[in-house]
């Protein structure tokens, strides 16, 4: 299940900018038969504001039913953290995240919603979903509610 993870088990080396799509890896999803929710939060996302240089903070919050493949947590962290010296805008960033794993994926859906702090007194806060062609978004939406429900009692 583990092989070609490249990241699991070796020294990190981070790199602050050039998020690049080939530092992520997936592995087969371990219960291909059955609809469920994966959520990862990325409490500490940084990137630059691309006009101004000033540094951006914020959570991401991915939520992605998975088909065959699930994205591996380290090589996930080690993409987020190369935003850190890019220079984008929120939006983008958010898009272009969901993009790249929507292309590793080929999940049953995906979201990525970025909450990132105010400056200058205006928070922003950019969705994107991502819905395969064969999945029916009502249910992936049902399913999403329904473990957002069981999360907030944990």
């Amino acid at each position: 299940m583990t092989e070609g993870l490249t990241q699991l088990g070796t020294p990190t080396q981070y790199r602050y900018e050039d998020p690049s799509p080939t530092m992520l890896e997936a592995f087969p999803n371990p219960h291909p038969g059955t609809d469920f929710v994966i959520r990862l939060i990325a409490t500490e996302f940084t990137s630059l504001c691309p006009i101004t240089g000033q540094p951006d903070y914020g959570s991401l919050v991915i939520d992605y039913i998975p088909a065959r493949l699930c994205v591996e947590s380290k090589s996930l962290k080690l993409y987020l953290v190369s935003y850190r010296n890019h220079g984008s805008f929120h939006e983008s960033c958010v898009n272009t995240i969901a993009d790249d794993l929507n292309n590793l994926l080929s999940p049953k859906f995906l979201r990525v919603f970025g909450d990132f702090n105010p400056r200058g007194g205006i928070a922003i806060k950019p969705m994107v979903e991502r819905l395969a062609p064969t999945a029916s978004r009502s249910d992936a939406l049902a399913l999403i509610a329904s473990y957002s429900q069981v999360a907030s009692l944990a």
